[in-house]
C-alpha cells in the first residue's frame, strides 16, 4: 500500500500527516519542533509515524514539506554574507527604499537595516534602457574587478540586479556565468531570474532575500534529502510554497524566497478543500500555533493571492498566498507594561523553554498556562498523553508576575490573558478582511493549528461570523493541506501600455509566450495536456497610480473583448478595496501573468452516510472556568463523535493534536467529513 506524507515545521510542534492513496484513512502525529536544526524535528516525526502506524519506509510514494528556514532565517537576521552587485548609480536603492516611514506616528520609528550592507553593494558602469536595447555592455575590466572584490571580502552569496534587466536580462547573465567560471560553488541570483517585473526597489529587495536565505536553505534541504534517502523512503523531497503549490528541492534551493509562507500556505489550500466539503464558500482561517496566528481569506472556494508582501519591512514580490501574521500564539508571553496594562506577544517562549505549563523549564506566563490554568487544557496531559501538564507551577508563575501585581485572583488574570490575546488576533484578521471591503459577517471561520480551536469562539463572537469550522485534525491541517497541492509555477512579463493605446497582439504574443513556457515547464516534469491548467492575468493601474491591482481573464484567448472585461473587473475591484473608481479614466497594463498547474492526483474525501444522530454522546466531566466562573462542562473524546451528533456546550473536545472549546450558548455537530460545525444556540 502507497502513503504520501506531509510535514509542517512550526515554531513548537513539528506536525505530521500520514494518508493512504488507496483508502484515505489519515493518519497524524506531533513532536517537538527542534529549532536550531528543524531536520531533526523533522525527522523525528517522520521516524514516529513509520513506527506508530508499522509502515515500510519504502512505501511512502509522496513527500511534501512545509519549511521555516527561509522565514526564520530572515527574521532572526542569521543569513548568508551576501554581496549586491547594480548598475552604477544605484547601490543604495534597498537603503532609500519608498522613503515612507514604518510607522507614521511614532517618532522613534526606524526602518529595518539592509541585509546587504553599503560595502559589500558594488556598481558595474553598464545600461539597459526603458526599451530594453544595451545602451552600455559588461566590460572584461568590470568582471575582473568584481572578482577581486569576492575574493577580498568572502562572500558567501551574490545578487546580481541590473536596471531594466527584466526587459533584457543578457547583461546579468554574463555576469553570472563570468563569475561561476572563477567560483563554481558560489550561490548566485539574478533579479531577471526571480522577478522580471518592473520597480527596482522591490525586484533588488525581492532578490536580496533570495540570496540572502539561500546558502542556508541549501544546506538544509540537500542534508534533509540525504536523511531520507538514509532511511529508504523512495519518494523524492517535494517543498510547499507560499503560493500554495509544489515544487522541487531542486527550485527550492534557487528561489527558496518562494517559500517564506511554506507551511501556512497549506492551511489554505486545506481549506479550499473544507470549502468545497462543507459547502461553505466564503471561509476566514486561523492558524493559531504555538508562536503566532496566521490569518488568510477564501472567497468564493479561492483564496485570495497578492505579490505585494513584507516580511520584517523586506519587500517579497512573488505570487504567494495574502496571509497576515501576527504574534499571538500559544506561547505567547503575558506581561504587564510601564503603565500598567496587560499586554500578550510578541515575544513567545517558543519550544524551548515553552510554556510553564509544559514543565520544560519555562519560567514566564503565557497563552497556554492561561488556558491550563482555566481548565481548557487536560490538567493532566496533552498530546495523547506523552505530555504531562504542571499547572501547579503555571498558577504560580501567573499569581507572581500578573495576577498579584494588578490585585486580581489567578483565574481573573488567566481570563484577561486570553481577552487580550482574542483582541490582538481580530485586529490581525481585520487586516485581511475589513480593510480589503470584506464584511466578515459573510464568513465562516475556519480554525486550525493546536491553538486554533481553543480561540475560535470568542474570535467568532467578535467578527459576526456565521458559524465556525473545526476540521478534522485541526492541529495538522497544513500537513494535510500541502498533500492535496498542486505543482504549481507563476510566469510573469512586464508589459507597459496604456489602455486607449494597447497593441492587442502584442499582449497576445506575451500571453502566448508565457503559456508555452508555462507548459514546457510542467511537461518536463511528467505532466500531461490533460494533467495541466493554465489561469492568465493582467496587473491593472490608474495612470500615474503607484499600485497596481491583479485581474483575472476569463479563458485563455486575448482579445479585445476579454481586455475590456479585465478593465471592468478593475474598476469594480478598486472600488470594493479603497471605496471608488475612476471608470472615467484610462487604466495602464503593468505586468501578464501566466499560473500554470500540474494536477497531482489526490486520495479521495472519504464521507461517512450513516446517521448516528440517535446514539448518546459519551462523556466525563471537569470544572472549567467561563466567564468569570467555573462550570461543570462536558469533556468528550472527538473520535467518539459520529456523524449528526450534536453536542451542547460548555463542552471541551479533546484529541491529539488540538483541543476545541464549546462555550455556553454555543452547540456543535459533526458533518459527513468530520468537520465539527459550532453554531450559536
Amino acid at each position: 500500500m502507497q502513503y504520501r506524507l506531509g510535514v509542517d515545521t512550526g515554531g513548537t510542534f513539528t506536525d505530521v500527516a500520514l494518508v493512504s492513496e488507496q483508502t484515505g484513512e489519515t493518519f497524524i502525529t506531533k513532536v517537538p519542533s527542534t529549532p536550531d536544526n528543524s531536520s531533526i524535528g523533522v525527522m523525528n516525526g517522520v521516524k514516529q509515524i513509520i513506527s506508530e502506524n508499522k509502515i515500510n519506509s519504502k512505501d511512502l510514494s509522496f513527500f511534501i514539506h512545509g519549511s521555516t528556514v527561509a522565514t526564520n532565517t530572515l527574521l532572526e537576521k542569521k543569513g548568508a554574507k551576501t554581496a549586491l552587485i547594480t548598475t552604477k548609480g544605484f547601490k543604495d536603492v534597498i537603503e532609500i527604499g519608498r522613503q515612507t516611514r514604518p510607522k507614521l506616528y511614532e517618532f522613534r520609528a526606524r526602518r529595518s537595516k539592509p541585509l546587504i550592507q553599503r560595502n559589500l553593494r558594488w556598481e558595474i558602469d553598464e545600461r539597459i534602457n526603458a526599451s530594453g536595447e544595451i545602451v552600455k555592455e559588461v566590460t572584461d575590466n568590470d568582471i575582473q574587478s568584481i572578482l577581486q572584490q569576492i575574493t577580498d571580502n568572502q562572500v558567501d552569496s551574490l545578487v546580481i540586479c541590473f536596471i531594466n534587466s527584466f526587459l533584457n536580462a543578457e547583461n546579468e547573465k554574463k555576469v553570472k556565468e563570468r563569475i561561476l567560471q572563477a567560483y563554481p560553488n558560489l550561490a548566485i541570483t539574478l533579479s531577471s531570474d526571480i522577478l522580471p517585473e518592473i520597480k527596482e526597489y522591490e525586484r533588488t529587495s525581492t532578490a536580496t532575500v533570495n540570496g540572502y536565505v539561500m546558502p542556508k536553505m541549501k544546506l538544509y534541504l540537500r542534508d534533509l534529502e540525504n536523511a531520507l534517502t538514509e532511511l529508504d523512503i523512495s519518494s523524492d523531497l517535494y517543498i510547499m510554497q507560499s503560493n500554495g503549490g509544489v515544487i522541487t528541492t531542486d527550485t527550492a534551493v534557487e528561489m527558496p524566497v518562494r517559500t517564506v509562507l511554506s507551511g501556512p500556505a497549506g492551511g489554505v489550500i486545506a481549506g479550499t478543500d473544507i470549502a468545497k466539503q462543507t459547502g461553505l464558500q466564503n471561509l476566514i482561517t486561523i492558524d493559531m500555533g504555538g508562536t503566532s496566528l496566521d490569518t488568510a481569506l477564501i472567497e468564493n472556494g479561492i483564496p485570495q493571492y497578492t505579490t505585494n508582501s513584507k516580511i520584517d519591512d523586506f519587500p517579497i514580490n512573488v505570487p504567494m498566498v495574502e496571509m497576515h501574521t501576527i504574534g499571538s500564539g500559544g506561547g505567547s508571553i503575558a506581561w504587564i507594561d510601564s503603565g500598567g496594562a496587560l499586554r500578550v506577544g510578541p515575544h513567545s517562549a517558543g519550544a524551548v523553554p515553552g510554556p510553564v505549563c509544559y514543565g520544560k523549564g519555562g519560567t514566564e506566563p503565557t497563552v497556554s498556562d492561561a488556558n491550563a490554568i482555566l481548565g481548557r487544557i487536560n490538567p493532566d496531559a496533552i498530546l495523547g498523553g506523552r505530555m504531562e501538564m504542571d499547572i501547579e507551577n503555571a498558577r504560580k508563575i501567573m499569581k507572581e508576575k500578573i495576577a498579584d501585581p494588578l490585585s486580581i485572583s489567578v483565574e481573573k488574570a488567566a481570563e484577561g490573558i486570553l481577552k487580550v490575546v482574542n483582541a490582538n488576533m481580530v485586529r490581525g484578521i481585520r487586516v485581511i478582511s475589513v480593510e480589503k471591503g470584506h464584511d466578515t459577517r459573510d464568513f465562516s471561520l475556519l480554525a486550525f493549528g493546536g491553538a486554533g480551536p481553543l480561540h475560535a469562539s470568542d474570535i467568532a463572537k467578535e467578527l459576526g461570523s456565521k458559524n465556525i469550522i473545526i476540521p478534522p485534525n485541526p492541529g495538522i491541517t497544513c500537513a494535510s493541506g500541502m498533500l492535496i497541492a498542486d505543482v504549481r509555477h507563476d510566469d510573469v512579463q512586464s508589459f507597459i501600455s496604456s489602455t486607449d493605446q494597447l497593441n492587442v497582439a502584442e499582449l497576445h504574443a506575451v500571453f502566448e509566450k508565457l503559456q508555452k513556457n508555462a507548459q514546457a515547464n510542467l511537461k518536463k516534469q511528467g505532466f500531461t495536456d490533460e494533467k495541466i491548467q493554465l489561469r492568465l492575468s493582467l496587473d491593472l493601474k490608474y495612470k500615474n497610480q503607484a499600485y497596481d491591482l491583479n485581474i483575472s481573464l476569463n479563458g485563455n484567448a486575448i482579445d479585445q473583448e476579454t481586455i475590456e472585461q479585465a478593465m471592468k473587473n478593475f474598476h469594480h475591484t478598486h472600488e470594493k478595496i479603497y471605496g471608488f473608481n475612476r471608470e472615467d479614466q484610462p487604466l495602464e497594463t503593468v505586468n501578464a501573468r501566466v499560473t500554470s498547474f500540474g494536477i497531482i492526483d489526490k486520495p479521495e474525501n472519504k464521507s461517512n452516510s450513516s446517521d448516528s444522530s440517535q446514539y448518546d454522546i459519551t462523556f466525563k466531566s471537569r470544572k472549567v472556568y467561563f466567564d468569570g466562573q467555573y462550570m461543570d462542562t462536558k469533556i468528550v473524546d472527538r473520535d467518539s463523535l459520529l456523524q449528526n451528533n450534536e453536542l451542547v456546550g460548555p463542552a471541551i473536545i479533546e484529541q491529539l493534536d488540538s483541543t476545541i472549546v464549546i462555550h455556553p450558548n454555543q452547540k456543535a455537530s459533526t458533518d459527513e467529513f468530520k468537520n465539527l460545525i459550532i453554531e450559536n444556540l
